[in-house]
């Protein structure tokens, strides 16, 4: 699920030489055009019989910048909104996923650095994490650069043993050497090409070499229950 699309941010594209009353549509479809190369190219790695489980639903909201009006420096010290009508759309959307019977399992942001649209989606997503098999995924670059990164790790662990949901530490690996791993990462992530530039790609890719190519997840009981710690 891809959730805040409609964006002006595209900081290594053309986007600049566009008239001001058409960056909007023309940054969401370039962006839009790189998340369904991403689907297409992890697609490439997958079994024949399991290419059809992997799609994309945009649900096509404006991100924080637009829909909060906030200047890029303040992306991650603006605290959520509970009366962001965002947070409703990205609910009702799960609950129609979870009624067609194609949500079985939950993954998402742990929101590390505080960026406020990955805390947003964190917000409106956590009452379903409480019922199914979830995982929070460690955002990158953020874990990474940001300062509060691990504090706010232990804070989002800390509360979820509060509420008798501990979280586990998981590694999801594809069975490559790390090597291969990082490298494949490091392509994948470079299909953003608007977004993320060279350094960029560099330091969200070698960070798996920490989990030797693997992936890091902070897991529920009932994950562990029902897919197990890796």
């Amino acid at each position: 699920m891809n959730v805040f699309t409609r964006s002006r941010y595209a900081p290594y594209s053309d986007a600049a030489f566009v008239h001001e009353n058409d960056e909007l549509s023309y940054v969401s479809a370039m962006r839009l055009r790189e998340d369904e190369l991403f689907i297409r190219r992890i697609k490439e790695g997958l079994p024949k019989g399991l290419k059809n489980n992997l799609q994309m639903l945009d649900l096509n909201l404006k991100d924080a910048p637009i829909r909060l009006r906030i200047p890029l420096d303040r992306l991650c010290d603006t605290p959520v909104n509970s009366t962001d009508p965002s947070i409703e759309k990205i609910r009702r959307a799960l609950t129609r996923q979870s009624e067609l019977g194609s949500m079985q399992a939950l993954v998402l942001p742990a929101a590390l650095g505080n960026e406020i649209d990955h805390l947003t989606v964190r917000e409106a997503a956590q009452s379903f994490a409480a019922s199914i098999p979830s995982a929070f995924y460690e955002d990158l670059p953020y874990l990474a650069t940001h300062t509060t990164a691990m504090t706010d790790l232990e804070v989002l662990r800390t509360a979820s043993a509060e509420r008798s949901e501990p979280l586990s530490e998981i590694l999801c690996s594809t069975g490559e050497f790390a090597g291969e791993a990082v490298t494949r990462k490091r392509k994948l992530v470079l299909n953003y090409a608007s977004q993320i530039d060279e350094a960029a790609g560099a330091v969200i890719s070698n960070f798996a070499t920490k989990y030797n190519g693997a992936e890091r997840l902070w897991a529920n009981s009932r994950w562990i229950d029902t897919m197990g710690s890796t």
